[in-house]
């Protein structure tokens, strides 16, 4: 049976916070899809109008075309992309096999998330204020410089992805497959309870946890990113060895 690879960036990222997995992924022998998800990749006015909906059917539409090179795929998800792979893992269970989770935004920080003491706001903001400051803060200052997310996103998308993590959190239960969660304890956007939430909730039977303590919230790009492509590295060959097992059975 032979895997592959989808990556999934996160809400207001670019591509380059989650490239430097690609080459690591080649040296493994894998094919791999690395969608821009709907809105991203230009200018953040292009968020105009979109909604997790959008996202997530970018989503399949990458899982559908890496199943064309492959037999199934390990979703490796940042952020918001880590809400996608839950749920492709949640709709996909045949053709998922399996998915690692960076970051995953499930609880924010962001005053207008919903578990937040004036989240009750939230809708008025939306109507009040177009645009809202998104900020993605790095450990090491010197490669926030490089940074090259969208630093504000319309409000009203910014409340369709905060309404996505509850949705998400709602359906935890729901996932089966093998899972890998990585998390930073200094991240400042996605609390680190996320990961924690993920663990406890979702019905995998296999399932690990890897902190990292130093890392801000771009995990795959901030101090200790080898670290984590490592590890991701280490639960691709893993997999491939439970694959090739399964096979041989």
């Amino acid at each position: 049976m032979k895997l592959g690879v989808l990556i999934l960036h996160g809400f207001t990222s670019s591509l380059d916070c989650v490239n430097g997995l690609a080459p690591y992924v080649e040296r493994e022998g894998l094919p791999y899809e690395m969608p821009v998800l709907r809105g991203h990749g230009t200018v953040p006015e292009d968020l105009e109008g979109v909604t997790w909906r959008d996202w997530y059917e970018d989503a399949e539409n990458a899982l559908r075309k890496l199943l064309s090179r492959c037999d199934k795929a390990i979703v490796v998800g940042l952020s918001m992309g880590g809400l996608l792979a839950l749920q492709l893992a949640m709709e996909h269970s045949e053709e998922v096999d399996s998915i690692v989770l960076v970051s995953v935004a499930l609880r924010l920080t962001s005053p207008l998330a919903p578990h937040k003491p004036l989240s009750f706001l939230t809708p008025l903001v939306g109507k009040l204020v177009k645009y809202f400051p998104v900020k993605t803060p790095y450990a090491d200052k010197e490669l926030e410089k490089f940074d090259n997310n969208y630093h504000k996103a319309p409000t009203k998308t910014i409340i369709s992805f905060l309404e996505y993590t509850t949705i998400i959190e709602k359906r935890l239960p729901e996932v089966k497959r093998p899972t890998f969660i990585i998390h930073s304890r200094n991240d400042k956007v996605a609390d680190p309870i996320s990961a924690q939430i993920v663990y406890d909730r979702i019905s995998s039977k296999e399932k690990e946890i890897r902190w990292f303590e130093k890392s801000g919230h771009e995990m795959m790009r901030d101090m200790e990113r080898e670290a984590v492509f490592e590890a991701i590295t280490d639960w691709i060959r893993r997999r491939k060895g439970s694959s090739a097992q399964e096979q041989a059975s």
